[in-house]
């Protein structure tokens, strides 16, 4: 199946969202958010049922020692399903970030956040202005240990492979 990235919106943390039915979302990583990494190596998700206000970590995805990606609610809502598969295997979102590569499913309770949300066209327009032939900005990862007290490795609410730990 081929995605239609037109028919997607877009955030300013390279997240895609699919509106599905019922006032959910779908949510994941883009190719730019992606294209910088060769592996990644973990990643933790919330559990159904977890809260999360727009720009809120819902997540953080690990691409080896010390090289992260804190991952940033685009909208508020309720976490409704994890895509539990990527747990065990995050390489997926590297191979079918559109499709196999989801990360989440959200309950909104208002669609205004989600109408604010980039089209394609002004995603590809803002990934132009912000990072231009160089690539993309890694800042977020220079301080991925730095606030580890976000997540407890011991919490259950929050998915996790830690086979390499």
């Amino acid at each position: 199946m081929v995605v239609d990235l037109q028919a997607l919106r877009y955030s300013a943390e390279r997240l895609w969202i699919r509106l599905e039915e019922d006032n959910q979302v779908t949510i994941g990583l883009t190719d730019e958010a992606l294209e910088d990494y060769d592996e990644l190596t973990k990643i933790r998700l919330p559990a159904e049922g977890d809260e999360f206000s727009k720009d809120e970590i819902f997540g953080r995805l690990s691409a080896g020692r010390g090289v992260g990606l804190r991952l940033l609610s685009p909208l508020s809502g309720e976490v409704v399903a994890v895509n539990e598969d990527i747990v065990d295997a995050p390489e997926a979102i590297l191979e079918d970030p559109y499709e196999e590569g989801w990360l989440i499913r959200l309950e909104v309770g208002s669609m205004s956040e989600y109408d604010d949300l980039m089209t394609r066209d002004e995603y590809d327009e803002f990934i132009d202005e912000e990072f231009g032939d160089d690539g993309l900005d890694e800042d977020e990862s220079d301080d991925y240990d730095d606030d580890e007290e976000d997540y407890d490795e011991d919490d259950e609410d929050y998915y996790y492979d830690d086979d390499d730990e």
